[in-house]
């Protein structure tokens, strides 16, 4: 994926410096000459910013509070102004980090791949988590241990509940036939008929009432099977 650089900066050497570079590089480039034009520019298409502080109209560090009020994307200053001071207003105010000027384009690269590494590995991290967990409404499905529990309270589900279970949580709305459903099951002991997935969805919702869960998303599809369906 071509990711898309907007460089705030207003010295058009340094801009064309940048642009060529990063071109080179694979990414996409978008140019602001001030800060108004950058504000301007920004949008959600736009995966990192290369921001100086020291431009025309409005600052870096006023494009930087701008930007963070439109889009959360990482931002990078760049800036001859590399005191202290100066360093932890911009951070402080939301940017992602900071390169003083003069630098090294090769510095700027790392730290542009740098940042986008970190993000790869959040959602990664993220997608990880989610995958080890259901939530609907309280209703807690822990993929690792094969525990549903509500409320924090475990709910005593047999093997073939729990698959059931999970099988429609999995994918809310869709419809699955008790065919469906009794293949994906009967895997656990290969015995049963078509006539238990009715038991296993009676059991399913009984034990679902004894710990006072309110909602009525187990819908059954009359004629094919049977639907997680949130209202």
């Amino acid at each position: 994926m071509n990711r898309k650089l907007l460089i705030a900066e207003d010295e058009a050497d340094m801009r064309r410096l940048i642009r060529l570079h990063l071109q080179k590089k694979g990414y996409q480039i978008m140019e602001a000459t001030d800060g108004e034009d950058a504000i301007n520019q920004i949008n959600t298409s736009v995966d990192l910013v290369l921001l100086d502080i020291m431009m025309p109209k409005w600052s870096g560090l006023e494009v930087c509070e701008r930007i963070r009020q439109k889009v959360d994307c990482p931002i990078v200053f760049i800036s001859a102004a590399s005191d202290e001071m100066t360093r932890i207003k911009a951070l402080s105010l939301g940017g992602d980090d900071f390169i003083a000027k003069p630098f090294s384009l090769e510095e700027l690269t790392l730290k542009i791949e740098a940042i986008f590494n970190m993000q790869a590995r959040f959602l990664d991290s993220y997608e990880k988590e989610k995958r080890k967990h259901i939530m609907v409404d309280e209703l807690e499905v822990d993929l690792l241990s094969r525990q549903i529990s509500y409320k924090n309270k475990p709910i005593p589900f047999t093997k073939k509940e729990y698959e059931l279970l999970v099988l429609l949580l999995s994918s809310p709305k869709q419809v699955f036939t008790k065919e469906q459903i009794y293949d994906h099951i009967s895997g656990i002991d290969g015995i049963g008929s078509l006539q238990s997935v009715v038991e296993h969805v009676k059991n399913i919702r009984h034990k679902l009432g004894e710990v006072n869960y309110k909602y009525d998303y187990l819908q059954t599809v009359w004629g094919i099977g049977y639907q997680w369906k949130n209202h």
